[in-house]
C-alpha cells in the first residue's frame, strides 16, 4: 500500500481559492454596514431562550454557530470540529424540498440513494450516514424516516466526523458525521407567508407558514407549516404527492421555557421510479456484466405500474429550567412512528449484456419504525482559579424498533434503455418487529477556558449501553478530546480533536449468496483524529482541516461463502469550506474535499469514495433592484464501483442556476424564485447505492415559486 500524502494540487487549489476571495475583498474593501445589514430575520424563540439560534453569517446562507450536541449552541470558532449550519434562506432560494436538496451545498456529502428510493441515505467523509440517524431538535429517532421535508426546518446542521460523545449512539449508521435539523419557531415578528410552486413536469405545491407570539410580553409562540403537492416529475410518467402538517408551540417564562413540536408527513410515489443498476455484482445465479455501459437517460422510468407510500408522525417535548444565572437543567422526550408500504426500495436491475439486457428486481414492502427517546441534562459554568469550566452532564435512553416484510418479483428480463412494465407483487403480510435496540448512555463533558479564554480544552466521555433483540447486551466508553486555540485573536482558531463513533452492528447483505446472510454483528467503534484552522476573513468564514478515520469492516471468508468482521477501512483527507460575502454584491457557499480511502486488509481502494469532490456556489445581487442571480457547480471525481476495484465510474459534474426577484403586488411583498437543477441535462453515473450498484443522475428539473408575505 502506498504511503498517504496530501497532494500538492489539493492544497494549491484551496490556497488559490482563498487568495481569490482575499483579492476580491482587497479590491472592494470590507463590506459596509449597509451591505451586511440585509440579513433576513431569523425565526428564533424569544430573547429569554438560552437556546436561541446563533446569528446568520453575512450573506445569510449559513450561520455563525450551531447546536453542538449536548454542548448546546456553540459559536463556530469555539467548536473543536468541522461543521456547517445551512439556513432557511438557503432552503428557500434553492427551492430545496428535502434534506438531500440542502446537502447538495456540502462538499463532504454525497448520496447513496436516488429519488426513487423512499429513504435518504448519505455519505459524509466517505462513510455512511443513513436517514434514520438524522437528529431533529437534537434528538435521534425523531426526524421523518422517508424524504425529510424542509418546510418545517429552520436550519440544517452538519457535523463532519464521528461524534458519539456529543449526540450518543444513533439508531442507524452515522459513521461519517451527524446531521441535526432545527425546528422552526415563532419569531419576534409575526409571519404569514404563502408559497406556490411548480416543478417540471407538472408538479405543483402550496406551502403556508404562519407564526405568532401572544401575550403582552410575547411569551407564547405558535408556528404552523402546512404543505400539499401533487403532479408528474421529470421521470417519464412518474407522479409524486406529498403532504405535511407541522406545529411548534413554545412558552418562555422568566426562568423556564417549554417547547412542543408535532408533525405528520406523507409522500407517495406513483407509477414507477428510476433504477439502481448492478454493474459489478452477483445475485444468486445472475452475474453482472462487469463493465460500464452507456448511462440510461435520467428520465427513464424502470418500474412503471409500481407505487409506494411513506408516512411519518412525530411528537417532541423539550423543557428547560434556569436554576441559577449559570446553571440550566433540561428534559427532552419524544416519540415517532413511520410506516412504508409498496415501492420502498429494491428498485434494481442487474446488467448482463453490453446492449443493456438486464434482470429486474422489485419488492412490494411493508415496513414500520418506532422510536421513543428521552434525555435529561444539566449544563452550567464555574471557575477554579483562573480556569473557566463549562460542564455538561446528560443521560439519555432511546428505544428503536423496526421490521419489514416483502414480496418480490425477481429475475424478469429487462433492458435498461427500454424497460418493460414489471410484475409488481401483491402486498405482503404486515411487518413484524425484528429489531428492538435499547440504547442508554451517560455523558460528562467539561470545556476548560484557559489563558483568558484563548484556549478551550474539551474533555469528555460517554458510557453507552447497548441491548439488542439478538441477545447482545454490553457497555462501552467512548472518550473524546477537543482543543481550540486563538493565538491571534477571535477571528482565527486552530483546532484539533480525537473523536469516537459507535454504530449498530454491521449486517451481512441478503441475496448475495452468503450462508450467513442477515447476520448482525456487535456495535462497532469508529475513530477520528483531526487538525484544522478556522478563519474569519472580513465577511467570509473559512474552515480547513486534515483528518484520518479508522473503522472495522466486514470481509468475505476465504471460501467465499460467508462474511465476518475482520477488515479495517482507513480514510485520510483534506477539506476546505467557505461561506459569507466575497464582496458586497457577491455571496459564496461551498468548498472542496480530497479523500484517500483504503481497505487495509486488501490494500484496495474503498468503493463509492471519490478522491475529489467540490460544491461551489455564488450568488450575485445585480444592479437591478431586488434581483439576484446565482449558480452552483457540483463536481465528483472518478470512483470505484466495486470492492474488488475492477470497475470505475468516471468523474461527473453538474451546473445549477438560481434566481430571486423581490417586488410588491399592491401592498403585498412578493418574492419570486427560480431554480434549474442539472442545467445542461447531463446523464452520468453519479454514485453508488451498494457494492456494484450505480445510480444515474437526476433529470433536468425546473422549479418556480412565488412567496406572498401578508
Amino acid at each position: 500500500m502506498k504511503p498517504f500524502a496530501y497532494p500538492p494540487h489539493a492544497l494549491a487549489c484551496a490556497a488559490v481559492l482563498a487568495c481569490l476571495t482575499t483579492a476580491a475583498i482587497a479590491q472592494t474593501g470590507t463590506p459596509t454596514p449597509a451591505a451586511t445589514a440585509t440579513l433576513p430575520e431569523v425565526a428564533v424563540t424569544g430573547g429569554r431562550d438560552p437556546e436561541a439560534l446563533p446569528a446568520p453569517a453575512p450573506g445569510g446562507k449559513a450561520a455563525q454557530g450551531l447546536r453542538l450536541g449536548v454542548l448546546g449552541n456553540t459559536d463556530l470558532m469555539d467548536a473543536p470540529v468541522s461543521a456547517s449550519a445551512y439556513t432557511q434562506q438557503t432552503i428557500q432560494e434553492q427551492q430545496a424540498r428535502t434534506l438531500g436538496d440542502v446537502l447538495q451545498n456540502d462538499p463532504s456529502v454525497r448520496y447513496t440513494t436516488n429519488s426513487g428510493h423512499m429513504l435518504e441515505h448519505f455519505r459524509i467523509r466517505g462513510l455512511d450516514v443513513n436517514g434514520p440517524s438524522v437528529a431533529y431538535g437534537g434528538l435521534y429517532g425523531m426526524a421523518p424516516k422517508g424524504h425529510i421535508p424542509t418546510e418545517m426546518i429552520e436550519r440544517v446542521e452538519v457535523l463532519r466526523g464521528p461524534s458519539t460523545l456529543l449526540g450518543g449512539m444513533a439508531p442507524d449508521n452515522n459513521l461519517g458525521g451527524a446531521i441535526n435539523l432545527t425546528p422552526k419557531r415563532a419569531g419576534a415578528q409575526p409571519i404569514t407567508e404563502l408559497t406556490t410552486s411548480y416543478s417540471s413536469n407538472t408538479y405543483v405545491q402550496a406551502h403556508a407558514d404562519v407564526g405568532r407570539r401572544f401575550g403582552p410580553e410575547g411569551r407564547l409562540g405558535l408556528r404552523f407549516n402546512g404543505a400539499y403537492g401533487d403532479g408528474d416529475t421529470g421521470v417519464a410518467s412518474q407522479g409524486k404527492g406529498r403532504r405535511l402538517g407541522a406545529l411548534a408551540i413554545d412558552y418562555q417564562g422568566d426562568d423556564w421555557n417549554l417547547a412542543l413540536d408535532a408533525y405528520s408527513s406523507q409522500e407517495k410515489i406513483k407509477n414507477g421510479s428510476q433504477a439502481m443498476y448492478g454493474l459489478a455484482t452477483r445475485r444468486g445465479n445472475v452475474v453482472a456484466l462487469g463493465q460500464l455501459i452507456a448511462v440510461p437517460n435520467a428520465d427513464v422510468n424502470a418500474f412503471r405500474g409500481t407505487y409506494g407510500t411513506y408516512a411519518d408522525d412525530g411528537l417532541m417535548l423539550r423543557s428547560e429550567l434556569r436554576l441559577t444565572p449559570d446553571w440550566t437543567a433540561y428534559l427532552a422526550a419524544g416519540a415517532a412512528n413511520s410506516r412504508g408500504q409498496g415501492l420502498m426500495f429494491g428498485t434494481r436491475m442487474i446488467v448482463t449484456q453490453a446492449n443493456g439486457a438486464a434482470k429486474g428486481y422489485v419488492y412490494n414492502v411493508d415496513t414500520i419504525t418506532r422510536d421513543r427517546v428521552a434525555e435529561l441534562g444539566l449544563r452550567g459554568q464555574f471557575s477554579t482559579g483562573s480556569v473557566r469550566h463549562q460542564l455538561s452532564i446528560t443521560a439519555s435512553v432511546l428505544n428503536h424498533q423496526e421490521g419489514s416484510s416483502s414480496r418480490a418479483a425477481e429475475g424478469w428480463n429487462q433492458n435498461v434503455y427500454q424497460p418493460v412494465t414489471p410484475p409488481f407483487p401483491t402486498a405482503p403480510t404486515p411487518a413484524p418487529i425484528t429489531t428492538d435496540n435499547d440504547l442508554r448512555s451517560l455523558a460528562v463533558i467539561d470545556t476548560l477556558g484557559l489563558v483568558d479564554g484563548r484556549v478551550l480544552l474539551t474533555l469528555g466521555a460517554r458510557l453507552q449501553k447497548v441491548k439488542q433483540i439478538n441477545g447482545y447486551d454490553e457497555s462501552r466508553i467512548s472518550p473524546s478530546v477537543g482543543l481550540v486555540a486563538k493565538p491571534w485573536g477571535e477571528d482565527t482558531a486552530l483546532f484539533a480533536n480525537y473523536m469516537e463513533g459507535l454504530s449498530p452492528g454491521q449486517i451481512v447483505p441478503k441475496n448475495a449468496g452468503y450462508t450467513n446472510e442477515g447476520q448482525s454483528f456487535a456495535p462497532y467503534r469508529t475513530q477520528q483524529v483531526e487538525l484544522g484552522l478556522k478563519h474569519r476573513q472580513g465577511a467570509l468564514t473559512h474552515t480547513a482541516s486534515l483528518f484520518q478515520i479508522d473503522r472495522p469492516t466486514l470481509i468475505t471468508a476465504a471460501d467465499g461463502k460467508s462474511m465476518y468482521e475482520g477488515g479495517k477501512q482507513r480514510l485520510r483527507g483534506v477539506e476546505w469550506t467557505v461561506f459569507g460575502k466575497i464582496m458586497p454584491s457577491l455571496d459564496g457557499l461551498g468548498g472542496l474535499s480530497y479523500l484517500q480511502a483504503k481497505q487495509r486488509n486488501t490494500g484496495k481502494d474503498s468503493y463509492g469514495v471519490p478522491s475529489w469532490t467540490a460544491n461551489l456556489g455564488l450568488d450575485w445581487a445585480t444592479p437591478v433592484q431586488g434581483l439576484s442571480l446565482g449558480g452552483r457547480l457540483i463536481y465528483t471525481s472518478s470512483q470505484w464501483a466495486d470492492s474488488a476495484n475492477k470497475l470505475q465510474l468516471p468523474s461527473w459534474h453538474r451546473f445549477d442556476l438560481t434566481a430571486k426577484y423581490k417586488t410588491r403586488l399592491g401592498a403585498t411583498p412578493v418574492t419570486l424564485h427560480g431554480y434549474v437543477e442539472n442545467l445542461t441535462g447531463r446523464n452520468d453515473w453519479t454514485g453508488l447505492f451498494a457494492d456494484g450498484y450505480a445510480m444515474p443522475s437526476a433529470p433536468r428539473t425546473v422549479r418556480l415559486a412565488a412567496t406572498f408575505a401578508f
